[in-house]
């Protein structure tokens, strides 16, 4: 494959939320996407173009591609982050130029009425990116899954090798670390992809209460009884990362990441301090920064006075 997503597996088959493809629309879709192949777009690109334009198919299913107005589009981008947004519009514009090119629609629908989005400030290069983050939180069951829930708890990597079902508790959506750094216990807020996930291994993989999430193989079958050795955990990583066709980051940076999705989403210094359990703030702010005029001037934006 070309920049694999992952081995053996296309990049349609990473979707988990298949909805748009009984959409009205989904036959453009298609088309687009083997246009793009033919014109020698890599698949992990064709894959998060799909994601995107999905979206938009999934809101509005009984529309041709000729019938979608700015509205739609408007309304659909409304549901991005702020920060990735400009990336769903660009994805949305090409598709309707390829239609026009195509002589499907005779006009854009985004011309002169969808906003153009300034491109954000660009995260530091050793976390990963939003995009990065889909794409390995759309790995095949179970791996997706842990992906998310080290890209939304900060989980460090023993936390996580050493991580039990019965340490979460998804009525009070909250994560329990026992015996993290410095031997110290800690819960964990959780958000609503770390939910989802842990719902989905409950569904899929039937965990036990005392079932780790990271598992050992024996055959085909997922062990976990037992927390994962660090050799096992890295070699994990490592073989999923690539099968994703991302690049290498350490464990870490999944935890790093996570801090700056915090500060991303509006949470304040201290905020992110009790998040990221760390004993004093100034670790917080070596590794994820102070608070600027910009974080105040986004939560002002929220104010109703």
């Amino acid at each position: 494959m070309n920049g694999t997503a992952t081995e053996g597996v296309g990049y349609a088959d990473l979707l988990r939320d298949t909805r748009h493809m009984t959409a009205r629309a989904a036959s453009d879709l298609a088309d687009w996407l083997a246009y793009l192949a033919v014109d020698g777009k890599a698949d992990r690109t064709l894959y998060s173009y799909t994601r995107e334009v999905a979206l938009l198919l999934r809101e509005h299913p009984d529309k041709t591609v000729g019938e979608f107005a700015a509205s739609d589009i408007n309304a659909v981008l409304a549901l991005k982050p702020d920060r990735s947004r400009y990336i769903t519009r660009s994805v949305f514009n090409q598709f309707f130029e390829w239609a026009v090119l195509d002589e499907r629609i005779e006009r854009n629908p985004m011309i002169g009425r969808v906003p153009k989005m300034r491109m954000p400030k660009r995260r530091p290069k050793d976390i990963f990116s939003r995009e990065e983050v889909a794409i390995l939180e759309a790995l095949p069951t179970p791996d997706g899954q842990l992906f998310s829930l080290l890209f939304y708890t900060g989980l460090r990597r023993g936390e996580a090798r050493h991580l039990r079902r019965d340490h979460v508790d998804l009525n009070r959506e909250r994560l329990i670390v026992y015996h993290g750094k410095g031997d110290k216990d800690r819960i964990v807020p959780l958000p609503i992809p770390a939910l989802k996930a842990v719902a989905d291994l409950d569904l899929t993989e039937r965990l036990g209460r005392e079932d780790h999430f990271w598992y050992t193989r024996r055959g085909d079958r997922r062990l976990r009884r037992d927390p994962i050795g660090d050799t096992t955990f890295e070699r994990w990583y490592r073989t999923r990362v690539s099968q994703a066709g991302v690049r290498y980051l350490n464990p870490h940076q999944t935890r790093h990441s996570y801090g700056q999705l915090l500060r991303e989403e509006g949470f304040d210094i201290e905020e992110r301090q009790v998040l990221m359990g760390h004993e004093s703030i100034k670790t917080t702010q070596h590794y994820y920064g102070r608070m600027t005029v910009e974080d105040v001037a986004s939560k002002m934006r929220t104010v109703s006075w």
